[in-house]
């Protein structure tokens, strides 16, 4: 008897990705981090939905990011549709990322 392949289909869910570099980096890096972020949605299967860049801010407290103290961060948001079941390992990755300074990643409730 021929075993038939159930496939789980888990529904893509819209969450807010909110990420911090070092405001040193030049344009041309925070493109290819941007980019890097994009491909790393791709990896997981997701799709970018939109992308804001918040520009430069004061951050509320100093954080202490390879070796160096900052007072200011480059913020990036973007919005993602992905399945639920790859969030963990999405996250993980963007930690492990050595130019992210800080990283939320939040699911978008459904609108009533």
């Amino acid at each position: 008897m021929a075993k038939s392949l159930i496939t789980k289909i888990v529904p893509e869910r819209k969450y807010e990705i909110t990420y911090l570099v070092s405001s040193g980096m030049t344009t041309s890096e925070l493109n290819t981090v941007r980019d890097e972020m994009v491909s790393l949605v791709g990896k997981y299967k997701g799709k970018v939905v939109d992308t804001q860049d918040w520009g430069k801010k004061t951050l509320a407290y100093p954080i202490k990011h390879g070796g160096r103290t900052l007072t200011e961060a480059v913020y990036t948001h973007l919005v993602v549709a992905l399945a639920a079941n790859k969030v963990g390992e999405l996250t993980k990755e963007i930690e492990l990322k050595k130019e992210v300074v800080r990283s939320l990643v939040v699911g978008v409730g459904d609108e009533k």
